[in-house]
């Protein structure tokens, strides 16, 4: 197995997501278990069910939405061949919306859980690969170390990045057509304009 340099890992990180990582972070678990905690319990904003089309990214950058994206595979859709493909459907863009009326902290929090996410199976899985760019076994195997983990930070992390799965999702339209669900029986929120720039209709 190659031998890997700390401090040259720590450059490329630097260099790769332009947030630096420092050690004495990483042991403030309590403020790391507490923010992403909070992400656990995120929710869609009750007038927006979804993302339209044309929406460009506002909070989430096109790695972190790449991560987010291989996570939700994983996570909600498993490769149930009866189920839409992530990348089929505006999840992503749907999670990046909501993050929108999120706190500044929040969603910094957000970023910095996919990135050191994707950045995980180097410690997790003793593997030096990006989790974007693992097969579907050692993904499925990168995911449960972080959901059976004794630490407090990787259980929180974990949690929030399935809330946030489920909350892209099945928020989509084409899901619900899949699983046969056809809705509340309530009249659906309209979709507003903002993905177009415009005003929201009454």
């Amino acid at each position: 197995m190659n031998k890997w340099n700390e401090t040259a890992s720590r450059a490329a990180f630097n260099s790769a997501w332009e947030i630096p990582i420092q050690r004495r972070t990483l042991l403030r678990a309590f403020a790391v278990s507490a923010g992403w905690a909070a992400l656990a319990r995120f929710g869609l904003p009750p007038s927006v069910t979804a993302a339209t089309r044309g929406y460009q990214l506002q909070v989430l950058s096109a790695k972190d939405a790449a991560v987010l994206r291989e996570v939700m595979e994983r996570m909600v859709r498993g490769g149930e061949p009866g189920l839409p493909p992530v990348k089929q459907t505006r999840a992503v863009e749907t999670v990046d919306w909501a993050l929108t009326f999120a706190p500044p902290e929040l969603q910094r929090q957000a970023r910095w859980l996919l990135r050191l996410f994707n950045w995980s199976p180097l410690w997790v899985l003793w593997k030096p690969a990006f989790f974007v760019n693992l097969n579907d076994q050692y993904q499925d195997a990168c995911l449960q170390r972080w959901a059976e983990s004794s630490r407090a930070w990787m259980a929180a992390g974990f949690q929030a990045l399935k809330n946030l799965s489920v909350l892209g999702y099945y928020s989509q339209d084409e899901v619900w057509q899949a699983i046969h669900y056809r809705g509340p029986w309530v009249p659906r929120p309209r979709r507003v304009g903002w993905a177009r720039g415009e005003e929201a209709t009454p």
